[in-house]
């Protein structure tokens, strides 16, 4: 049996991958207009440069690779920063060549809220979704339906994972969605104002430097066996420091009034 507490945790993530980026992005949108399009192109940039180009690209890449190489290409820091380089690069262009105009400080943070909520979905949520569905069946006393259309191992490990992990480590998942969408917002006002003035090669370095040293710090941290909550714990002080300070120069460079017709 999936237990009780188990079963809540995957909810609670599940729906801390819905709420933070629907939440936000209504809040968002009573008081301003136009955000929707931020939001949305924020989701494409998303789904372009991960889902499209870097994890096929990468999966290619370490699967064909011989060692060392397809090792490397595996690791965490190559992992880490990877993925700062393709969608630091996707924000730029999607803001340059879709945002002309909106490059107030409420459509950064609607591009943000887009591109980390749709991160949580496809990443975290629908795991969660799936885990969810198995859980159902495995307490229904359904599970031999399931196991009879998969390999008997790869049956007997998702159950066993479902019913054997502790039921917290499926919260990880929806805490660490709280500060990962705080820093897609962070990046995508970085990006923004070097749109807006000018700065686009420095906003984007920094942009990638603080993605990428952010995921390697978390998961460097991890490997090396560190506390999963303290970890956790850590990014939400670290990213709520930094996203308030990158808030507050914001509202000096950026525009706050409606849409500038470009």
């Amino acid at each position: 049996m999936v237990s009780t507490t188990a079963i809540a945790c995957m909810v609670a993530t599940l729906l801390l991958c819905i709420a933070i980026p629907v939440g936000g992005i209504v809040a968002v949108a009573r008081r301003n207009k136009q955000v929707m399009l931020p939001f949305a192109v924020g989701m494409l940039a998303f789904f372009v440069s991960q889902v499209v180009l870097r994890m096929p690209l990468m999966s290619l890449l370490a699967g064909l690779a011989p060692d060392p190489v397809g090792k490397f290409v595996s690791s965490i820091p190559v992992a880490s920063f990877s993925a700062g380089l393709f969608e630091e690069t996707a924000r730029m262009v999607f803001m340059l060549l879709l945002l002309k105009g909106l490059h107030r400080l409420v459509d950064g943070v609607a591009f943000g809220l887009g591109h980390g909520g749709i991160e949580a979905l496809l990443l975290v949520g629908m795991t969660m979704f799936f885990n969810l569905a198995m859980s159902f069946m495995i307490n229904m006393d359904k599970w031999d339906v399931v196991a009879k259309s998969l390999p008997p191992e790869a049956a007997e490990q998702m159950r066993t994972a479902l019913t054997q992990t502790p039921a917290t480590e499926f919260l990880v998942g929806g805490v660490e969605r709280i500060w990962a969408i705080g820093l897609h917002i962070m990046c995508s006002l970085i990006i923004m104002m070097g749109v807006e003035k000018q700065k686009r090669a420095l906003a984007w370095v920094v942009a990638v430097l603080v993605h990428g040293f952010t995921n390697l710090a978390v998961l460097g941290a991890i490997q090396q066996g560190a506390n999963v909550w303290l970890v956790e714990a850590a990014g939400l002080v670290v990213i709520a420091a930094l996203l308030t300070a990158v808030v507050r120069y914001a509202r000096r460079v950026l525009p706050a009034g409606l849409p500038t017709p470009r």
